[in-house]
């Protein structure tokens, strides 16, 4: 894959500032850190971001949804995939000035056409998105996922893939991630498995 320099540029300055942001917050208490979370990037990763970026290619999906941007890291990532194959990307996201940042970063790089950004509450929201899903992140409040994934389970095309992340860090997650991972496996509409990838993904797939 040979990404337009000028996005690949942009993401390597996310990351320096995700770098930046995670020794800011580990020298302050955790009640200081959690009450000043929204002010921090909160990044899928490289490595997560390159395995959706190649996923969406291979399975030229029609339309991408992002459940919970985070100043739009992970938003490049789809976009630039979604651009590539025709696809286009609906990012759910209750933040407006996360919205506002990330619309500003997308336009810089021209990717902004790609991407509709639905504002609200993400139950809500997802609750009355009509249309077909062919790719998913979900990467939000964690309660959130069981519910936000119940919301999108019909909607998601044969084939569809469904990524949640922070299956194995922060371990205050671990609870919830492990609740999500059960759901998925209890339902036989779909195949799941957990990979050892950035804060560790759940990757599952929508059965023909």
């Amino acid at each position: 894959m040979t990404m337009d320099p000028a996005i690949a540029a942009l993401l390597t300055e996310l990351e320096a500032r995700w770098m930046r942001e995670q020794a800011e917050q580990a020298s302050l208490s955790k009640a200081d850190a959690y009450a000043r979370v929204d002010d921090y990037l909160l990044p899928v990763g490289p490595e997560t971001g390159r395995l959706m970026n190649d996923l969406i290619r291979a399975l030229r999906p029609a339309v991408v949804a992002e459940i919970g941007s985070s100043y739009g890291y992970s938003t490049l990532w789809l976009a630039e995939a979604a651009r590539a194959v025709g696809g286009r990307v609906i990012s759910f996201e209750i933040h407006a000035g996360k919205i506002a940042a990330a619309k500003t970063m997308l336009a810089s790089v021209a990717l902004d056409p790609v991407v509709h950004f639905v504002e609200g509450d993400a139950l809500a929201s997802l609750e009355a998105f009509d249309g077909e899903i062919g790719f998913v992140l979900i990467d939000l409040w964690k309660d959130l996922y069981i519910p936000c994934f119940d919301r999108i389970a019909d909607k998601l095309a044969p084939g569809a893939i469904v990524i949640a992340d922070n299956m194995t860090f922060p371990a205050e997650n671990i609870g919830n991630a492990n609740a999500y991972r059960a759901r998925i496996r209890a339902d036989a509409r779909f195949e799941s498995v957990l990979l050892p990838i950035g804060a560790g993904i759940e990757v599952t797939r929508r059965l023909p």
